[in-house]
């Protein structure tokens, strides 16, 4: 019993070590949070000094998003950086700094910028052109350009780069995988119901090629892109039409000749005007600003300087609506029609706002959603004017929610249309026979039991699921031929799920015309009889809690795998089979709706 009590004694004592250990490693953790967030907190309302003939440093990180910034500072003191810029942001900063007297100049240094759209490339492209107005100078210097870095680097005045770099032109493309027979080897059924041939995105799970239809379509709007891409790269750098595609088509002979060095192809062939290292690059510019005795000049960096647009007085509304269009509410990447409905409400309501600009940048998602947001536009429109400024994508929903707009802009290379629709519902009742797993069920209808997808599909629900997405089409077409005030059978003709540039749009008299955002706001101004000055204001429809930019920097974080090291095409699909099956097994009678492209750009 002697021994016993010991025992009992010594455990008790490890467990009041424990206990202090626990209670002191709380008090440390909770101490090291807010010595943190007072460190955040002052590091985000301080405000930068800037000098004299300081050099604006463009240094974007992750990827260019629509969305505006309400970051937190304690959100990004706590949870883990995922970088990204805005480019209201971006296009305002360049702005400012082409008006402020203190900066004598803007630096492009684009390294870590991993993921800009196509539109967003034309916006930037067109900031850029706006600030040399100035008269100020525009330099870019990389370790290496990619493609999306080298479009926005063709901009500047000059160009240099490491001298073991590369510029890496190369072309687009579009990639997808199919799962077909991985999914029939494996018993699962997938049934689909679509309207529009071109609506391609459902033949990833049932076959294991591409159809002719998906091929004509990317290969067309595709073509179109590179050449407006490739095109302003020439226009902009001063370079023959056609300089590029031989550049790509003849680089293996270029690179021989340069004896295998990339940087000396680039130069030969004037893509850049030089190779530096970055110290030396800083010497060029202290040197070109006349600044004598400084070895190089005062750098503000963009995250220290970028414009504010957070203001709350503003004659003509803008509203971001970016991501998947879904019902209920926003949340990060997704588009909340009871968020953006209210908000829309709000703007209509507002007497001081003469005008609404409503930025899209969505590749669809549900359609009733998608048509409650273009309801919610049009008792806008009979009040103000409405001008839709598209993004990147504005395709399938979002292209139906722009339908709402007095007037469709776009950028020449948004991608869009994509009118058509489709559901997707997968069974498992032979993956169940290969597990060797029975099952039964008793039901009082035959419709009580439908939706279980572990049971063959039901005849009679294939036959409700394939006219509720008929109706829907011709919903789509209905909605199309009213606004663009076009026949019925004419939109039938260019819908079928086909895909189209923001040009080839125009051509097609889907939009009114092409253009960039500041484009859409003077347009909203004309037509709301606003002097040219009229002030603009953000209307948010994304939430700014701290519990949502929490969720939001921890997104990859939540996925096991975390994406990391797979191409983007990879990535892509993966997030795209993860909402399939998400919303399948939250749809059960309902089809799920929903529109997916690859981005062509890495």
């Amino acid at each position: 019993m002697f021994i016993f009590r010991w025992i009992g004694k010594f455990f008790r004592f490890i467990a009041t070590c424990l206990g202090y250990f626990n209670k002191t490693l709380i008090y440390v953790l909770e101490a090291a949070v807010i010595i943190a967030l007072i460190f955040g907190a002052a590091s985000y309302f301080r405000t930068p000094q800037v000098q004299q003939n300081s050099v604006l440093v463009l240094d974007l990180e992750g990827s260019v998003r629509e969305s505006i910034s309400t970051e937190s500072p304690f959100a990004a003191t706590i949870a883990p950086p995922n970088p990204q810029a805005s480019l209201h942001e971006i296009t305002a900063t360049l702005d400012k700094a082409a008006k402020d007297p203190l900066i004598a100049g803007v630096l492009l240094k684009l390294d870590h910028l991993d993921r800009i759209g196509l539109a967003s490339i034309e916006e930037i492209g067109q900031s850029l052109e706006r600030y040399k107005l100035s008269g100020k100078p525009l330099w870019a210097w990389g370790t290496n350009y990619s493609q999306v870095q080298y479009a926005l680097a063709a901009h500047a005045n000059e160009i240099y780069m490491h001298p073991m770099g590369e510029v890496l032109v190369k072309g687009l493309a579009s990639n997808r995988l199919y799962y077909g027979e991985l999914l029939n080897a494996l018993g699962v059924n997938v049934h689909v119901f679509k309207a529009g041939a071109y609506k391609s995105f459902p033949e990833s799970f049932v076959s294991s090629k591409p159809s002719n239809e998906w091929l004509e379509s990317e290969r067309f709007w595709l073509n179109d892109a590179w050449k407006n891409l490739s095109t302003n790269i020439e226009r902009s750098r001063g370079l023959m039409p056609g300089a590029i595609a031989a550049y790509i088509d003849q680089l293996p002979k270029k690179l021989k000749l340069a004896k295998g060095d990339m940087a000396s192809a680039a130069l030969n062939d004037n893509l850049i005007d030089g190779t530096k290292t970055f110290d030396q690059m800083l010497e060029l510019i202290a040197g070109k600003l006349g600044l004598k005795n400084k070895p190089q000049p005062a750098l503000v960096h963009y995250a220290d300087y970028r414009a504010d647009l957070n203001s709350s007085l503003g004659e003509i509304a803008v509203v971001v609506a970016e991501g998947e269009i879904r019902e209920g509410e926003s949340q990060s990447g997704i588009i909340g029609s009871d968020t953006l409905v209210g908000v829309l409400d709000e703007i209509r309501e507002n007497t001081s706002v003469k005008a609404l600009v409503l930025r899209v940048n969505s590749p669809g998602g549900s359609a009733v959603a998608s048509e409650l947001i273009r309801h919610a536009l049009e008792r806008v429109k009979a009040q103000k004017p409405v001008v839709i400024s598209m993004g990147d994508v504005a395709a399938s929903g979002g292209f139906w929610i722009s339908m709402g707009g007095s007037k469709v802009m776009a950028s020449p290379v948004t991608v869009t249309g994509s009118i058509g629709v489709f559901g997707l519902a997968p069974t498992f009742e032979k993956t169940l026979g290969l597990a060797k797993i029975g099952q039964g069920s008793v039901a009082t209808t035959w419709l009580a039991n439908a939706e279980k997808p572990t049971q063959p599909m039901d005849p009679r629900l294939e036959n409700i699921l394939t006219q509720s997405v008929a109706r829907t089409y011709n919903n789509f077409i209905d909605v199309v031929s009213n606004s663009r005030k076009l026949s019925a059978q004419y939109v039938e003709s260019v819908a079928e799920g086909r895909v189209w540039t923001g040009s080839q749009a125009l051509q097609r008299k889907l939009i009114d015309q092409v253009g960039t955002f500041n484009d859409a706001i003077n347009l909203a101004k004309n037509l709301a009889k606003l002097d040219k000055n009229a002030s603009i204001v953000y209307f948010f429809d994304q939430p700014d809690n701290f519990s949502s930019m929490i969720k939001d920097s921890l997104k990859d974080w939540g996925n096991p795998l975390n994406l990391t090291g797979l191409p983007n095409g990879m990535k892509e699909q993966i997030s795209e089979a993860k909402t399939l099956l998400e919303n399948s097994s939250k749809a059960r009678t309902k089809a799920v709706y929903a529109h997916s492209l690859i981005e062509p750009l890495n």
